[in-house]
């Protein structure tokens, strides 16, 4: 059984019961009324609850600030997500099978993995089982192994990856737009790493990189479910009050510079289809224009069935099946990037639209009708956002990585209704630039033949 960093074994019976109460959606109500508790321990390890005592389950991710991808040394890309995905292969005092073997018993899971800007280990079980939960959390957390079996093993899987992923076109130019877009800064890079970083990331390296950055002070360890404050800080204090450890000084890095003018990268394949994927730098999450920016990219790209790209590209003229655009909100700027499939001779007329698109929301004040249905759906959709447990530990983690504050859960609502007209034409015209892009176009160029406006 391959376990790709992720253990996620379960008992058919409790597993299947525990899988019903989970997906259970919760009222709405707890949208508007999320009430978190916070204490941090000696160690600067901060615990986080939201009670919700009607099902007795249990959702706990533990955060690691500074253990993203952004961390990882050009020369060993790769580096966080590897890392993330040995914890849970082995420790000082457990094997994987024995890991699996007490995960199964419960019918819980338990998973561990990286993004660019954070790493995350997680449970989710009922919430009988939570000091067991603690238990395994703070093992894979604190003493990973690395074995040298292990890490060939997993490191292979991984170069395995990337090569299938060199046969997917959609990944290939997803790939080739970080690079472009971002270039000396680390999110050019792509988090699992390269054909030519990986092969050197072995066990010395990874125990490094885990030294370094898997520290208690800055962690984040949020429940949500059946647990009190009192029961949290107790099992909590137990598994991981003895973890030391100060966060690293911030290093400097190298910032992504905006592009200017167009610049088109072709990548030739014998493809039907044209994946394109064209845009330029974004804004940082915390950037208080996100919410606006936000209303103005559901209309602009955003809205899966309303958006004016899906109006016009894909239903008024047919050149795609699915077309959208997105901000990436990150730590440091991310990226505005409009993406779709069109034939391969119908690139050049695909892309003009989409810029005819960003120059008309620039250029026009958006209707009061199409602004509000717009935020109607933003505010009306937002609780499914908290719906189950799992969705609100990721989303308390994601609060407290970016800095968006204990009211965000107030905020969001009011923010988005507080949009007018006036703030998304404003917000077009300083982060959308039409004449300032990455194109990239991995297509048949002998048919796409794509030309720069």
């Amino acid at each position: 059984m391959s376990r790709h960093g992720l253990l996620c074994w379960k008992t058919a019976g409790m597993t299947a019961a525990l899988a019903v109460l989970a997906l259970l959606p919760w009222s709405p109500a707890w949208a508007a009324d999320i009430k978190v508790q916070r204490h941090t321990l000696d160690n600067g390890m901060v615990i986080q609850v939201v009670e919700r005592k009607a099902l007795p389950i249990i959702s706990v991710e533990l955060a690691l600030p500074d253990a993203g991808a952004i961390q990882d040394p050009r020369e060993q890309a790769g580096m966080a997500a590897l890392t993330a995905r040995l914890l849970t292969e082995g420790t000082a005092t457990r094997s994987a099978d024995q890991i699996a073997e007490a995960i199964e018993y419960v019918g819980a899971s338990l998973e561990a993995g990286a993004g660019p800007d954070f790493a995350t280990v997680s449970f989710t079980g009922l919430s009988r089982d939570l000091s067991l939960g603690l238990e395994l959390m703070a093992d894979v957390t604190r003493h990973p192994k690395f074995a040298e079996d292990d890490v060939t093993r997993i490191r292979d899987e991984v170069l395995a990856d990337i090569q299938a992923g060199d046969d997917k076109p959609g990944v290939v130019a997803a790939k080739a737009f970080d690079k472009a877009l971002f270039g000396a800064h680390p999110y050019a890079l792509p988090e699992e790493g390269t054909e030519d970083t990986v092969p050197g990331l072995g066990p010395e390296q990874l125990m490094a990189f885990h030294s370094r950055y898997y520290v208690p002070e800055g962690a984040v360890i949020s429940l949500v479910g059946d647990v009190s404050m009192g029961k949290a800080k107790k099992l909590v204090k137990a598994h991981f009050g003895g973890w030391s450890g100060a966060r690293p000084a911030p290093q400097e890095r190298a910032a992504a510079v905006p592009p200017e003018g167009i610049r088109l990268i072709t990548v030739d394949r014998p493809v039907t289809q044209a994946n394109v994927a064209m845009g330029h730098l974004g804004l940082t999450r915390s950037d208080p224009d996100y919410y606006p920016v936000i209303v103005m990219n559901y209309l602009l790209g955003g809205g899966a069935l309303t958006s004016r790209l899906g109006d016009s590209v894909r239903d008024s003229q047919g050149l795609a099946y699915s077309i959208y655009s997105a901000f990436a909100g990150m730590g440091d700027p991310g990226s505005f990037a409009v993406r779709f499939q069109t034939r391969n001779e119908s690139a050049n007329q695909a892309i003009r639209s989409v810029l005819a698109e960003l120059r008309r929301i620039r250029e026009e004040k958006v209707p009061q009708e199409e602004l509000d249905a717009a935020k109607s759906y933003l505010t009306g959709s937002f609780p499914l956002r908290l719906d189950t447990n799992n969705k609100t530990v990721g989303l308390l983690t994601f609060i407290r990585m970016y800095g968006l504050g204990d009211s965000y859960f107030t905020d969001y609502l009011e923010r988005v209704r507080q949009v007018t007209a006036r703030d998304v034409q404003r917000v077009a015209r300083q982060y959308l630039h039409p004449d300032d892009m990455v194109w990239v176009v991995v297509a048949n160029q002998g048919e796409a033949n794509v030309e720069r406006p």
